[in-house]
């Protein structure tokens, strides 16, 4: 997050960058050469996205050619131009309007205390973030009561506008993500599903505004773009994409470096689980319970994180996980010392999926599966339509998948668990 201080007349950028990239010291400050506070917000905002593309591509960048290339890109931003405000009878009005507190001042207090209060994940926080980033981007700072109806329906607008990849595409290299959205070029934008992620984010800012009486109303409330199903969004894969994929021999071949790149996609179509619930699995997570070898998906330990509480869950294996050798993998893994199923994943902005589900677009590509609509997730869309045509309860489908399920009142812990059924519909699955 980028905020700006004064210092005389100048105001200057203080920028906190990634802890655990830069442990000894996190803050960059620079010198805006601004005096003017509305200026100085925009160019720190646009700094800030430029620090936090060039850190996406160069991980290792050091402090001091963070600060060098900020002094670049801040001489050859443009001049601000300020426009005076008219001198009308409604004058003091405004005047006193914008003495409010604003956008940015506000957003400090609120990351500052979401973090206090340890009320987000880090990978929560990041995207918290990125939000507030994208709202300052887009629309500047101002203060908190003039965001009204029309400003959220602006910023609405232009998110859906922005593009894909922005941080990571040579094309946007140099240009700010206002830029971008303005300049009427065609390009791919971001998903609708996205927009309404970073609309939510900025909602719950709003209403920690209005909770905490610096407004009345959050002009964000319903506010969303309009999406198509589910279905449309990720697609299942068909028996030739699994054949593909899953052939033993290439998934061997790409995992002579990372052992993962073999487990993860067996593990995504025998179990359905999320990426991100696979990835953080210890070796102490494979287990045998009722006298069949299961694999336990929880969020105990520490960088374990789930999506809901119903996310927490015992899977049994499939019977061609064990045969292929996945119990073996875990107590190899086990002698080494290492806490986790998979120790060579390194987490990037607290998720473990990242480096995986870019790998597996690059793989599933190279495999000729080219549709935007299947990824990793897709393996869980595909058991869970293949348990449906097995004619498996819903109630059981959705124990499988962590789905939330009001009909279910007994613990997934408990000893009315029931791994036996779950065990029997999982054996369905062809493998």
């Amino acid at each position: 997050m980028a905020y700006i201080t004064r210092r005389g007349p100048v105001y200057y950028l203080n920028l906190r960058l990634p802890e655990h990239l830069f442990p000894r010291c996190h803050t960059l400050r620079l010198s805006l050469n601004i005096r003017h506070r509305q200026s100085a917000l925009f160019l720190a905002a646009s700094l800030a996205q430029q620090v936090h593309d060039h850190l996406n591509e160069h991980p290792l960048a050091d402090v001091q050619t963070l600060r060098k290339l900020c002094s670049e890109w801040r001489d050859s931003a443009p001049s601000p131009t300020i426009q005076p405000a008219p001198r009308t009878a409604q004058a003091v009005t405004v005047k006193r309007h914008v003495q409010g507190p604003t956008l940015a001042s506000l957003s400090k207090l609120y990351i500052e205390e979401g973090k206090r209060g340890g009320t987000w994940r880090e990978v929560s926080t990041f995207e918290v973030e990125r939000a507030l980033r994208d709202l300052f981007e887009l629309m500047g700072d101002m203060p908190v009561e003039a965001f009204d109806s029309q400003q959220a329906r602006l910023l609405k607008e232009r998110l859906s506008r922005c593009p894909q990849y922005f941080g990571l595409r040579p094309e946007y290299e140099g240009k700010t993500l206002m830029q971008v959205v303005e300049s009427g070029a065609t390009y791919k934008t971001i998903t609708a599903v996205t927009v309404n992620n970073r609309l939510r984010k900025l909602s719950a800012f709003l209403n920690w505004c209005k909770s905490n009486g610096y407004i009345t109303d959050n002009p964000l409330v319903g506010l969303k773009a309009m999406t198509g199903s589910a279905k449309e969004a990720r697609l299942s894969f068909d028996r030739h994409d699994l054949t593909t994929l899953l052939n033993l021999d290439s998934l061997k071949a790409e995992a002579r470096k990372h052992p993962w790149r073999y487990w993860l996609p067996l593990l995504g179509r025998a179990t359905g689980a999320r990426l991100e619930e696979l990835c953080q699995l210890r070796v102490d997570d494979v287990i045998e319970q009722q006298g069949i070898q299961c694999i336990r998906i929880d969020d105990t330990r520490e960088g374990q994180n789930l999506k809901n509480s119903s996310s927490r869950r015992i899977l049994p294996l499939h019977p061609a996980l064990i045969d292929l050798g996945l119990v073996l993998h875990a107590e190899t893994v086990r002698n080494t010392g290492a806490d986790r199923l998979f120790p060579e994943l390194e987490a990037v902005r607290g998720k473990l999926g990242h480096a995986p589900s870019k790998w597996f677009g690059r793989y599933k590509t190279k495999q000729g599966i080219t549709d935007s609509r299947k990824t990793f997730h897709s393996f869980r869309h595909t058991l869970i339509d293949d348990l449906r045509d097995a004619g498996v309860q819903d109630s059981l489908i959705k124990r499988i998948a962590g789905h939330e399920d009001g009909a279910v009142t007994f613990s997934i812990y408990g000893s009315r668990s029931p791994l036996k059924a779950m065990a029997e519909a999982l054996q369905r699955i062809e493998l």
